[in-house]
C-alpha cells in the first residue's frame, strides 16, 4: 500500500484494490490525504485522482469511502447528534458531538446496543445486536469533523467500548498520523470495568484515558444498577486500576452519576471517599472523581431522577481534598447527552449479561 499504514477494514479494501489495479503510489497518498485531511468522503470529489479512477472507485465501493450513512442530525444546546445506519447490514447507531470555542468533543460508539443492562442507560435496554467493526468505529468522525479542526474523543456513545476487540484497531485508526492523528492525551476509553479489555488497552494503547464508571461505592447496590459487579467487582478493578497507574503515570478518571434518593446521600459520598483513600499512596493522586448529572432516558424506569443539590456530596469530597469536578450535561433536549443514545431502537423486554 504504497508504505502508508492504515487501520479499518474499508479503507485497507481500497488501497488494497488500488494496488490491484496498479495504481500510482502519489494516487493512494492523494486518496489518504482527501479522506483524512479534506474531510472529502465521496469518491466523485476526489479531483485529484482523476475521473476514470474516481469512477472505478465508485463502481467497486459505492459513492462514499465510509462504511456508514449519516441519514439525520439534530442540534441543540452546544451538541449535535448524528444517525447512522451501517453499510452492511442497515444497523443503526449515534454519535454525538460537542462544539467548543477552540475544539470539538466527539462521543462516538463502540456496539450496537449493549449487553450489560445498566438501570439508567437507554442503550442497555436495546440489548447487544453486534459489534461495531474498526471502520464503523472510525468511520463515525468522517461525518463530524472539518478539515483542521482540533478534536478530542471519547467512548462514550453505544456500547461498552472493552467489550468489543476492534476498539482498539479504531484507536489506531484515529490516533494514526496518516489517518485522524488526534493524540492519545485526547482520547477518553469510559469502561463499565472490563478487566481483560483494560490489560489490552494497557498493552496496546497505555497512554489512552480511562474513566471507570462506578456510580455507588457499595457492591450490593452496584449490581442492581450494574450488573457487571457480578463478574469484575469493582474492588478487583481497583486493583487493576491501581497497577495501571503505576504503569503508565496517567490519572484515571471515576464516574459517578448522582441519582436523586438512590446513590446520593452523605454516607454514600463518605464511602466513595473510603475507596479512593485506600489507594495505595503512590497511585491515590492520580484518581479523579467525576460527578455526573442524571438524565433521564427512554424506557428507563421514571423512579430515577435528577439530583437538585449536589452541594452536600461534594462537600464531603472536597473536605477529604480529593480531586473531584462536576460535569455538565449538554445534549439533553435531543437524548444525545450520557445514558441517552438509543438510535430509534425499542427496548428489549430481557437483558441478557
Amino acid at each position: 500500500m504504497a508504505g502508508i499504514k492504515v487501520y479499518g477494514e474499508r479503507i485497507t479494501k481500497i488501497l488494497n484494490y488500488l494496488n490491484e489495479i496498479g495504481s500510482k503510489p502519489s494516487q493512494q497518498r492523494q486518496l489518504v490525504r482527501a479522506i483524512y485531511r479534506n474531510n472529502i468522503i465521496k469518491f466523485h470529489e476526489m479531483h485529484e485522482l482523476g475521473r476514470e479512477l474516481r469512477n472505478q472507485l465508485s463502481d467497486k465501493f459505492g459513492a462514499s469511502v465510509s462504511s456508514l450513512q449519516c441519514h439525520h442530525l439534530q442540534s441543540g444546546d452546544q451538541a449535535t447528534k448524528a444517525l447512522y445506519s451501517c453499510n452492511q447490514d442497515d444497523a443503526k447507531i449515534e454519535a454525538v458531538a460537542l462544539s467548543f470555542r477552540n475544539h470539538k468533543s466527539l462521543c462516538i460508539s463502540s456496539q450496537v446496543g449493549c449487553a450489560f443492562g445498566c438501570a439508567f442507560c437507554a442503550t442497555g435496554k436495546i440489548g447487544l445486536k453486534r459489534q461495531l467493526t474498526a471502520s464503523e468505529i472510525s468511520d463515525q468522525l468522517l461525518h463530524l469533523k472539518s478539515p483542521g479542526e482540533s478534536l478530542s474523543v471519547s467512548f462514550m456513545g453505544m456500547g461498552e467500548p472493552l467489550a468489543n476487540p476492534k476498539v482498539f484497531d479504531a484507536i489506531s485508526a484515529i490516533t494514526n498520523p496518516e489517518q485522524f492523528n488526534v493524540s492519545n492525551s485526547r482520547i477518553n476509553i469510559s469502561t463499565i470495568g472490563i478487566i481483560p479489555g483494560l490489560a489490552k488497552l494497557t498493552e496496546k494503547h497505555p497512554n489512552i484515558n480511562v474513566t471507570y464508571s462506578l456510580h455507588s461505592p457499595f457492591p450490593e447496590q452496584r449490581i442492581k444498577l450494574m450488573p457487571i459487579e457480578k463478574v469484575y467487582p469493582s474492588k478487583n478493578v481497583f486493583e487493576y486500576l491501581d497497577d495501571r497507574i503505576r504503569k503508565t503515570k496517567n490519572r484515571t478518571w471515576i464516574a459517578y452519576l448522582l441519582l436523586e434518593g438512590v446513590n446520593d446521600s452523605v454516607n454514600h459520598a463518605r464511602a466513595l471517599v473510603d475507596i479512593i483513600k485506600s489507594r495505595p499512596p503512590d497511585v491515590r493522586y492520580l484518581y479523579h472523581i467525576n460527578l455526573l448529572p442524571y438524565n433521564a432516558a427512554r424506557n428507563v424506569s421514571n423512579d430515577l431522577k435528577r439530583v437538585s443539590d449536589i452541594a452536600a456530596f461534594k462537600r464531603v469530597i472536597d473536605q477529604a481534598s480529593l480531586s473531584n469536578s462536576y460535569r455538565n450535561s449538554f445534549g439533553r433536549g435531543i437524548d444525545a447527552a450520557c445514558g441517552q443514545l438509543y438510535a430509534k431502537y425499542e427496548a428489549r423486554s430481557v437483558q441478557i449479561l
